[in-house]
């Protein structure tokens, strides 16, 4: 890029030369291989770049469409991904929702003198009833308590 301005070209060119590089480099190492079939969906915090979606479309020779939240569309399908597989393993999730945010929940900690280490463990309660624990070295407080999932 250094020598491309040096050698007087235009700053958009140089762009969307590094647009153009970024592209070619993401389907010639990492979907190497792979077939991108329609619909084409652009997701993760570089969907935002206009340049980098049209050196895409033009790559691809197809229309590259960038979800309304695209930066966590990842995380939603792992989300997703993660809850199908439980449900598969387990029969069920123990997935307390979006609204575990507004729970009412109270987390204090103890030191443990059941051996040397002497560790802090932390414990989460909601309505009386033990959410998780964790910080014991030996798991004699957390192996106890299901995780919150």
């Amino acid at each position: 890029m250094i020598h491309k301005q040096q050698a007087g070209y235009a700053m958009e060119d140089i762009i969307a030369g590094l647009w153009e590089a970024l592209v070619r480099n993401y389907l010639n190492n990492v979907a190497r291989g792979k077939q991108i079939l329609e619909p084409v969906v652009f997701q993760g915090g570089v969907a935002a770049n206009v340049g980098i979606r049209a050196a895409l479309e033009r790559a691809l020779g197809e229309q590259v469409v960038v979800p309304p939240h695209f930066g966590v569309t990842g995380a939603i399908a792992a989300m997703l991904a993660h809850e199908a597989a439980v449900a598969a393993r387990y029969g069920g999730t123990r997935f307390r929702g979006f609204e575990v945010g507004s729970l009412d929940f109270r987390s204090s900690a103890f030191e443990c003198s059941g051996c040397p280490n002497l560790c802090e463990v932390v414990e989460v309660r909601s309505k009386g009833k033990v959410l998780a624990r964790w910080g014991d070295r030996c798991g004699k407080w957390s192996m106890g308590v299901a995780p919150v999932v």
